[in-house]
């Protein structure tokens, strides 16, 4: 004998289109499903089990956006995600930051979720104050950024992910410090050293690595991203430079000059500097990694140089 169904089809579509095809059992029941039906459903059906507690209306390979929704579902009222995924929903990620598989959600102290699945539960006793994002709660972006930095090691793409945020005005080298210094001490390790590096004004990865070279030299040491300025008149921005000694350190990376009209730019920069009486000293990453003690010969022989000019 057939079952009888005891719930409208109609209220489980219009449910699955308003959470991006994903719910979980508790808003299913609410419905009017049962248990039963709804573990039939997604064992042997037309769905799929996404996570404990959380179905997806359909099979097949999830989306980004409903693993997403389906992370936030499975770790309940009053989780945010944080970490890459946050910082992607945030807009800041880009091709610079592609976003790793699994995706954090913070969940408050007293939660009891696990991780599992493609999902890293934190519970945490300083819960971020939520934005909305697609539909979605996520962190800010310095506690995004500073969870992110904790849960990779990899010290270069810490290093993206602190100027990402930095030179797009997301948030401040004091936030990002709050962030780092106030949460779990735990795995914090690169995060400090990164947070030294911004807090002298570098931006990136590149700037990062040129950074601890000159800094752990006996060469005199430089502003870094700042603005350059002669008698008053600002004639560009440096990734480095001596103002008492007129030179300027230039990271010039050939993603930056892939058009003609980036070239163009550059060139009309440098004739700014010369006209101004500076020394432009420009190096690519990838020569300053392959060969750093030959860098700073040559940038200590621009030095010596600038100094004797002087």
């Amino acid at each position: 004998m057939p079952r009888r169904r005891t719930f409208d089809s109609a209220d489980v579509d219009a449910l699955l289109r308003r959470n991006d095809g994903v719910a979980s059992h508790r808003q299913l029941v609410q419905v009017g499903m049962s248990v039963a039906t709804i573990a039939r459903w997604a064992n042997k059906g037309p769905w799929q089990r996404a996570l404990p507690g959380v179905i997806a209306g359909h099979r097949g390979p999830l989306s980004l956006r409903q693993r997403r929704r389906a992370a936030l579902s499975y770790a309940g009222e009053k989780s945010v995600i944080s970490g890459d995924h946050a910082l992607d929903l945030l807009g800041i990620a880009g091709d610079r930051l592609p976003v790793g598989e699994r995706v954090l959600v913070l969940i408050p102290w007293v939660g009891r979720r696990l991780s599992t699945g493609f999902v890293t539960i934190e519970r945490t006793q300083r819960p971020p104050s939520p934005l909305v994002r697609q539909g979605l709660l996520v962190a800010g972006p310095a506690r995004a950024a500073a969870d992110a930095a904790r849960h990779d090691d990899e010290v270069d793409r810490v290093r993206e992910v602190f100027g990402a945020v930095l030179q797009q005005r997301r948030t401040t080298v004091e936030a990002l410090r709050d962030e780092v210094y106030d949460g779990p001490t735990q795995r914090t390790a690169t995060a400090r050293r990164v947070l030294e590096e911004v807090s002298a004004g570098t931006r990136s990865a590149a700037e990062g690595k040129i950074y601890r070279l000159v800094s752990t030299s006996a060469l005199p040491q430089p502003l870094w991203n700042e603005d350059v300025v002669v008698d008053g008149i600002r004639i560009g921005h440096a990734d480095a430079w001596w103002p008492e000694l007129g030179v300027v350190l230039e990271i010039d990376s050939i993603r930056w000059h892939s058009t003609p009209e980036d070239l163009r730019r550059t060139q009309a920069k440098q004739r700014r500097y010369a006209a101004a009486g500076l020394l432009l000293l420009s190096v690519a990453p990838q020569d300053v990694l392959d060969d750093p003690a030959g860098f700073l010969r040559q940038l200590a022989a621009t030095l010596s140089a600038a100094t004797r000019r002087r």
